[in-house]
């Protein structure tokens, strides 16, 4: 929605709600903001169309992070790489109004640094998540939270399930070093692996995107998603 939109729009919704007559004085009893909180938290439950546009953007990213199908999604994922892209910031000139606009909403205030910092990875089967680049561990990506050993890895680019092997039926981490790793390097290797050992790989379910436990975004792009009776994902 473009800002000149919305803001008339808003305009029109402030005028109906404090007016009193063409010629009568216009009062605002309370802030926009408050008036825009949801009943239940004394406001009067009226949408902010801005705050609900960037909700709706933020939809289509978790769309393309957690739909496994559709044509729309392959279409998309050919054209501009997927929602990896719009995290690495690159972008063309021939590049949609609309995914220019997700490549925004992405690092939009709100989210923390950006919109996967509200969301992390359900490993299942191990084959979509990134084992250094996506954030599946709680603590943000492994890549961030182990320098070092990042640097040093031969797999830096590969999926979980690609980092380990199944012995008796029971996971097993394997990491590759490009080095022999000194004794303060090896004691990071072992925090690392108490960082993932509580994941167990599940090969009948796919990886999926959740949204953080307890965390609030902002105001609110998962309270617009249930204020107009969407799922709570």
């Amino acid at each position: 929605m473009p800002v000149g939109v919305a803001n008339e729009i808003v305009s029109i919704q402030r005028n109906f709600l404090w007016g009193w007559g063409s010629d009568g004085r216009k009062v605002a009893w309370a802030s926009w903001k408050k008036v825009c909180e949801a009943r239940e938290d004394g406001g009067l439950g009226i949408i902010d169309l801005r705050i609900f546009n960037l909700a709706l953007l933020g939809k289509w990213i978790w769309r393309l992070g957690s739909d496994k199908g559709g044509l729309w999604k392959e279409v998309i994922d050919s054209k501009y790489g997927g929602w990896r892209i719009l995290r690495e910031g690159r972008g063309g000139s021939s590049d949609s109004l609309w995914w220019k606009d997700l490549r925004e909403v992405w690092s939009l205030e709100g989210w923390g640094q950006n919109f996967e910092d509200v969301v992390a990875w359900k490993v299942g089967n191990g084959k979509e998540v990134m084992f250094w680049e996506d954030n599946w561990v709680g603590r943000g990506a492994l890549k961030s939270v182990f320098p070092r050993l990042f640097s040093l890895s031969v797999s830096k680019a590969s999926s979980v399930i690609e980092v380990g092997a199944w012995n008796n039926n029971v996971w097993v981490w394997k990491f590759g070093w490009r080095m022999s790793l000194f004794e303060w390097e090896k004691s990071l290797v072992c925090l690392l692996s108490q960082e993932v050992q509580g994941v167990s790989l599940n090969l009948e379910k796919e990886d999926s995107w959740e949204w953080k436990e307890g965390k609030e975004v902002g105001y609110s792009v998962k309270t617009g998603y249930q204020r107009l009776g969407g799922e709570g994902d």
